[in-house]
């Protein structure tokens, strides 16, 4: 046995009977013919596939070299002469190895032909796996296929045209997918989606740090960011412009000139911003001047000239020192707190006296008011302080001709539900007397916003009123009059501003945008009103509309991108007096005025860039007249008739 199996060696006896010898016979004359009968097992070793049978040739190998080695070595032993029968012997020990020999190769040639034909069913499965593999496209697969075919048919030629097909088909797979990601580099920039057209940049790198393209569209990518920042920051300061925040104005004009320091508007911005400072400046200093009148006129009683002075110089520039006096002030008079003194406020205007005051706390009070006693009704502030109830039912406000003078502020305003009746109830009413209404937030009202009638007036100051179904600020009635300053008409269903029926407004400082009809309406016939220093923009019909026989003043407006027109003039009797006011980018038109009415005077006013006529001041219109809306009247207890229903 082999020295290597751990087995002791063999003695001189088994070795000879291994030669096939009896001990003692002469064997080194044939010596050779066994060790060449050891190198056949050993070809046999090295070609046998089949693993058992190469092992027992191993075994058969190592046990006729050891005895081999074992004989050489007790040579000594072999006797000087030889008996009878040697040549006998020899013949009969070397057909015993030509026998084994002969078995093991007739075997070895049996089990080649069944693997051989193993080996051709093997590779005609691998074959179709393969083929199978590239027109999935599936190349890794396919790799690993041929990978195995070569084991069984080293170097064949299949085996090489299937692994270049390989080659190929990774390689247009590699083209098409940087192709899917250059047109979808482009499809991201021309969508102006920058951080996803980085991210397939990211992509194509990873692919092929050297694409050609790769260059370009950093750059384009790069601009676009640039092009899309001045874009925002020009947008961003036409709203501070409009809104005449001057401070932000600033702000994104100094951005703007570190991306773009040679843009067209930035001149605009910068002188605007200069001359909104010295605005600011001039409010801080007439602020300063109102609190010193307001300390004045501090007596230690209740001065309602005096708060009203204060309230002014808060608004102007709202200071600590201005605040903690008008909270001083304002508890001359009888405070009522909700919650605290009373659980709701209707209890407290049940038990107020005229110039209490009602503080409310923070949250959210579900009940309509009806003010009959001039009261100050103060809220915690926008979002704070909410007063709501449902649409069909109620007013949220309304301020009766008992309660004139009365002073809402600090609060939201709301209407919650649906009504469809032929009336509906505004969010706040004034009928027939005074409501002041300061720092207020309405919305969501079924009906107008802020409705005057009967006479009544309303005084706003930086209130906004948006998402109402009819108007923002509606004024109807002889004498009615509403009186606006800083305040914001936004995404009503019909106008932003409404005067008819002898109803007559003044707004200064104020905004009408993205209502669904007009910005402002002005037809109340031998009647007088105002527009100051508004931007009237973005509304789905014309900017200004002036009609039937109305007198209207408008004077440094900015009427902008209204879908039907800018400034409309139209009717007999219809008189309108424009200086310095900007009509631009209107569609339609940017001013027109009817040859049947009367613009005086008309000076300093331009129009540009308005899609259609620019000016038309002796413009052929429609002679029919449009009537105005049937008279508002909505007053507290007057009941509703219902509208259609909704449909289920």
């Amino acid at each position: 046995m082999s020295s290597d199996s751990g087995q002791e060696q063999l003695s001189y006896e088994d070795a000879m009977r291994v030669l096939g010898y009896e001990p003692g016979a002469i064997v080194s004359p044939h010596l050779p013919i066994f060790r060449k009968v050891a190198s056949k097992l050993e070809a046999l070793v090295k070609t046998t596939k089949d693993e058992h049978l190469r092992e027992s040739f191993r075994d058969e190998l190592n046990r006729l070299n050891e005895a081999l080695r074992v004989v050489v070595a007790e040579r000594a032993r072999e006797p000087s002469l030889r008996g009878q029968g040697m040549r006998l012997r020899l013949v009969l020990a070397l057909l015993v190895v030509a026998i084994l020999v002969s078995a093991a190769w007739y075997g070895n040639r049996k089990i080649e032909e069944g693997g051989y034909l193993r080996d051709r069913e093997g590779i005609a499965q691998l074959e179709a796996m393969a083929r199978l593999a590239v027109e999935s496209r599936d190349w890794s697969r396919a790799e690993e296929v041929y990978a195995e075919l070569n084991n069984l048919i080293p170097d064949s030629a299949r085996v090489r045209e299937g692994l270049a097909r390989v080659i190929d088909g990774r390689a247009e797979a590699r083209r098409q997918k940087l192709g899917f990601l250059v047109g979808s580099i482009r499809a991201a920039v021309e969508g102006r989606s920058w951080e996803e057209a980085e991210r397939l940049l990211g992509d194509l790198r990873e692919m092929e740090v050297s694409h050609p393209e790769i260059g370009s569209f950093i750059k384009v990518i790069q601009a676009g960011r640039v092009s899309d920042r001045i874009a925002g920051l020009l947008e961003q300061a036409e709203e501070a412009l409009k809104e005449e925040q001057w401070v932000a104005l600033g702000d994104y004009a100094a951005k703007l000139e570190v991306i773009a320091p040679g843009h067209k508007q930035l001149t605009r911005f910068k002188t605007a911003t200069e001359q909104g400072m010295k605005v600011l400046e001039e409010r801080r200093v007439r602020a300063r001047e109102l609190y010193e009148k307001a300390l004045a006129l501090d007596k230690g009683e209740f001065s309602d000239p005096a708060l009203e002075t204060l309230r002014e110089a808060i608004r102007l520039d709202n200071q600590k020192d201005y605040q903690d006096l008008y909270n001083r002030m304002s508890a001359y008079t009888r405070l009522l707190k909700v919650p605290g003194d009373y659980s709701t406020i209707t209890e407290a205007l049940a038990a107020a006296r005229p110039n209490d005051k009602i503080r409310l706390g923070e949250g959210v009070f579900n009940e309509p008011l009806s003010l009959n006693v001039k009261v100050d009704l103060e809220g915690a502030g926008l979002g704070k302080s909410i007063i709501q109830c449902e649409a069909e039912k109620a007013s949220v406000l309304l301020s009766t001709k008992q309660a004139s003078g009365s002073r809402v502020a600090a609060l939201t305003l709301r209407q919650t539900g649906i009504s469809l009746a032929a009336e509906r109830y505004p969010v706040a009413l004034a009928d027939g007397g005074e409501l002041v209404l300061e720092d207020c937030l309405i919305e969501g009202g079924a009906g107008h916003g802020v409705a005057v009638i009967n006479g009544g007036s309303a005084r706003l100051r930086s209130v906004e009123v948006l998402k109402c179904g009819w108007d923002g600020l509606a004024v109807n009635g002889d004498g009615s009059v509403a009186d606006a300053v800083g305040c914001r008409f936004d995404s009503n269903f019909h106008h932003g501003i409404d005067a008819w029926g002898g109803g007559r407004v003044t707004v200064k400082s104020s905004r009408a945008t993205r209502n669904g009809l007009a910005g402002a309406v002005l037809m109340s016939r031998g009647v007088r009103s105002e527009l100051v220093q508004c931007t009237i923009d973005r509304n789905r019909e014309v900017g200004i509309s002036i009609s039937n026989g109305t007198t209207a003043v408008l004077r440094s407006n900015r009427v902008e991108e209204n879908l039907l027109g800018g400034v409309m003039v139209e009717g007999e009797d219809t008189t309108a007096g424009m200086e310095g006011n900007v009509a631009e980018r209107n569609r339609k038109f940017g001013i027109m005025v009817d040859r049947r009415s009367v613009v005086q005077p008309f000076r300093d006013n331009e129009t540009k860039d308005n899609v259609g006529e620019q000016l038309m001041l002796k413009a052929v219109m429609p002679e029919e007249v449009v009537p105005p809306p049937p008279v508002l009247d909505v007053s507290g207890g007057k009941s509703l008739k219902p509208g259609p229903e909704i449909p289920k």
